[in-house]
């Protein structure tokens, strides 16, 4: 457990970031091992099912995501300010309205797959595969939440370690469990899908164990479900900003995916493959950023602004080494990693689905540079409580990939491309592949002045020190 609320900024931020950090591999790992699985044993038609609904289930699980993270975020403020038992009634109110919201989610995925699957243009043989992976993940939604819900209250009171460990194990089981599923009962996609639910049940079961052998001072007991209107909306603010930011950016993705899917299943499985990669990469911005949100929620919580500053500083300088090496991962090696999950990159169709993904690729990580702008100051923001800014940027992305589908991909050539190497061979699709480079860069610019602003407005001195800190 951390206190970021003293020591050098920088070297509390990496060891901070490293258990995050290593804990998104593992979580990237539940689902590269799906998707390498599936296309190895099932088929790159099984590739696209799982693709084609990959923006609906990012919603679903980005909801609750932020949700919790938001709210973690007046947690973490609490325990820097050493306001420990309104941090519990936080904790309280957290349980009751992230527990509302994980029902609601599942209900409407219950009611409403179908009209989804049809809106997203999902047919022909992959719509079958794609309802019941869908499904499985939908339901097994209250055990994303369990265990985000125990990460969120822990890396907010500076322990990252826990949730790492925890989550190491529940990977190699999900692989474990994906073999099982998958190659030894045949159970196809459907399989894959009750792999990684049984492991994230198994992380939120081990999980709270710890919370109760070891963090006693974090739970809760009935006289703290204590609700008033200022704390609620406090609460709701910090944690359906970030939700409702998430899913603003998800509901572009959905509707991009919508364009996508409208292309041969080719052309969808070299998408697949391209953003699984990209996630791969972009991995380490979501482990600064995480750690940035609890760091400026701690320090601001105690007064410490001139941290802050430093602090947003040090998390841009670690997140552009990160940009260049992942430039140089996809340039030098990007076949390599797109082979991990195309089959049949000997023949002529599997080579030309590789070709495509690395394309898309290249074309995105270059832009990473001003990605690193965008997350590392959104999420500052977000910790000094002005989600509102971030919101508006997320916003425009959403509107931007509308205009991606109504106009990018008519503009090069339609929906008639096809998998290759060159921007001839995948016509319309190249709109699709510039589209998030170019509103990276616009919302870098929009996002860095505005928190230039913000910081500048800050007090210049520090508030005395109160103590707050480590339990």
């Amino acid at each position: 457990m951390k206190d970021l609320t003293k020591g050098r900024p920088i070297k509390l931020i990496v060891l901070f970031v490293l258990p995050i950090m290593f804990g998104n591999i593992f979580q990237q790992m539940y689902s590269l091992a799906d998707i390498a699985i599936i296309g190895k044993k099932l088929g790159n038609n099984s590739v696209a099912a799982v693709g084609s609904t990959a923006p609906v289930v990012s919603l679903m699980f980005n909801i609750v995501n932020g949700l919790v993270t938001g709210f973690a975020i007046i947690v973490a403020k609490n325990f820097g300010a050493g306001k420990y038992d309104e941090m519990r009634r936080t904790i309280a109110r957290m349980t009751v309205f992230a527990g509302g919201v994980t029902a609601a989610i599942i209900a409407a995925v219950a009611l409403f797959v179908d009209p989804i699957l049809t809106a997203l243009d999902i047919n022909g043989i992959i719509r079958g595969e794609a309802r019941s992976y869908m499904m499985i993940v939908g339901f097994g939604l209250v055990v994303t939440l369990v265990y985000n819900f125990e990460a969120s209250i822990l890396r907010a009171v500076g322990d990252s370690v826990i949730p790492l460990v925890i989550l190491v194990i529940s990977t190699f089981l999900n692989i474990g469990l994906d073999l099982l599923m998958v190659v030894a009962l045949k159970m196809g996609v459907a399989g894959a899908a009750l792999a990684t639910v049984a492991a994230q049940a198994i992380s939120a079961v081990v999980c709270l164990i710890y919370l109760i052998k070891r963090r006693p001072f974090l739970l809760v007991k009935r006289k703290d479900f204590v609700f008033t209107v200022r704390s609620s909306g406090e609460l709701f603010s910090a944690g359906l900003g970030m939700a409702l930011m998430y899913s603003i950016v998800d509901l572009g993705s959905i509707v991009l995916q919508n364009g996508i899917n409208s292309f041969a299943e080719d052309m969808i499985t070299a998408h697949t493959a391209a953003r699984k990669i990209l996630s791969l990469l972009m991995m380490p911005f979501s482990s600064v950023n995480a750690a940035l949100v609890t760091y400026c929620s701690q320090n601001l919580g105690a007064g410490k602004y001139a941290r802050i500053r430093k602090g947003i500083k040090d998390c841009m300088l670690i997140m552009l080494a990160w940009s260049t090496l992942a430039l140089a991962l996809v340039y030098l090696g990007g076949h390599a990693l797109v082979g991990i999950i195309v089959t049949d990159t000997d023949t002529p169709t599997g080579a030309a689905i590789a070709d495509t993904a690395v394309l898309y690729l290249k074309w995105s990580v270059p832009f990473f540079y001003f990605l690193l702008v965008l997350l590392s100051l959104r999420s500052a923001l977000q910790g000094l409580g002005k989600g509102f800014v971030p919101l508006i940027c997320s916003t425009i992305e959403l509107l931007w990939k509308i205009a991606t589908v109504a106009f990018m991909i008519p503009l090069f050539g339609g929906r008639n491309g096809k998998v290759g190497g060159s921007l001839e061979e995948i016509g319309g699709y190249f709109g699709v592949v510039i589209s998030e480079p170019i509103i990276w860069t616009v919302c870098a610019i929009i996002i860095g002045i505005i928190t230039a602003v913000t910081l500048y407005r800050m007090p210049k001195s520090d508030l005395a020190d109160d103590g707050g800190g480590a339990v």
